[in-house]
């Protein structure tokens, strides 16, 4: 397997990830898209991507623009180290140069698809937690080159469809004190919570219809975790039956919670990357 950090470049947009590749020449690439903040970049690194590559997949792990370069939680954040001497030697203190938008961060997928579709013929979209908000949106953008995307799934997905009942209402999830809780500032900048909260409220509101209109030849996936904290198994079928009722809706039940090791059953640490691969080759 072999590992390198890349910029990816659209106009003035740019995106950062890392890249493995299997020893072999392959066609076929998996996007990881992460989530808010956005450590389950790490996660997935960690989990999957060995197994990934030995089954002849290439794989990009994204990593958003904001990101901290200086805080204790750098090393995980980013796990590359010559990215973070890089950074040090260069004075930077946030990947992409400055504190960064949720507007932004929804077409770094598309910035890095642009690119991936000149070098794979099969393109695989996995998007994790709010990953699945930036993987649609950005499939769904003008330019996108869908005819080299195979399949979508939505890892955990943030998905969702706001309600006027505040059990139901996706929007319940994106509270200010949670945006901006030590947690998340000590790992990603913003300019504008109060701005990021505006604009997702207007995502969920285009996005059912926008979804709409994918490539039937894309097949879709909701993976949903049983005992999940953040979001519960209605918001996957409320999103999925807002268009149309396309997609396939796997309950994970094996995932828990490892609370000692600061791991949310959210954050997948059980699930196994044959499932992944499963879903891959259908």
């Amino acid at each position: 397997m072999r590992v390198h950090w890349t910029v990816f470049q659209d106009g003035d947009a740019h995106v950062e990830g890392q890249i493995f590749e299997p020893e072999q020449p392959t066609d076929q690439v998996v996007l990881f898209c992460p989530g808010y903040p956005g450590l389950g970049a790490l996660h997935f690194e960690q989990r999957h991507v060995a197994t990934l590559t030995q089954e002849g997949y290439a794989v990009v792990v994204l990593r958003h623009c904001g990101t901290r370069l200086d805080s204790p939680p750098a090393p995980a954040m980013v796990n590359n180290g010559a990215r973070l001497r890089h950074g040090r030697e260069h004075g930077q203190t946030y990947i992409g140069g400055a504190p960064s938008t949720v507007g932004y961060w929804l077409n770094e997928p598309l910035i890095a698809m642009k690119t991936l579709a000149n070098v794979y013929e099969h393109i695989h979209v996995f998007g994790n937690s709010f990953g699945a908000l930036s993987s649609l949106w950005s499939m769904t953008t003008e330019g996108v080159p869908l005819d080299k995307v195979r399949c979508l799934i939505l890892v955990a997905g943030a998905q969702g469809v706001i309600t006027d009942d505040p059990q139901t209402d996706i929007m319940r999830i994106w509270k200010t004190e949670y945006m901006t809780a030590p947690r998340i500032t000590d790992k990603v900048a913003f300019l504008s919570v109060e701005e990021d909260i505006k604009t997702l409220r207007e995502v969920y509101e285009q996005l059912p219809e926008r979804t709409k209109n994918l490539p039937s030849h894309i097949q879709m996936s909701y993976i949903v975790v049983a005992q999940d904290e953040i979001l519960s198994p209605g918001d996957a079928e409320r999103f999925r039956a807002a268009i149309g009722g396309r997609g396939q809706v796997i309950i994970d039940d094996l995932d828990k919670p490892y609370y000692d090791y600061n791991l949310m059953a959210h954050d997948m640490p059980d699930y196994p990357t044959e499932h992944f691969l499963a879903l891959l080759r259908e």
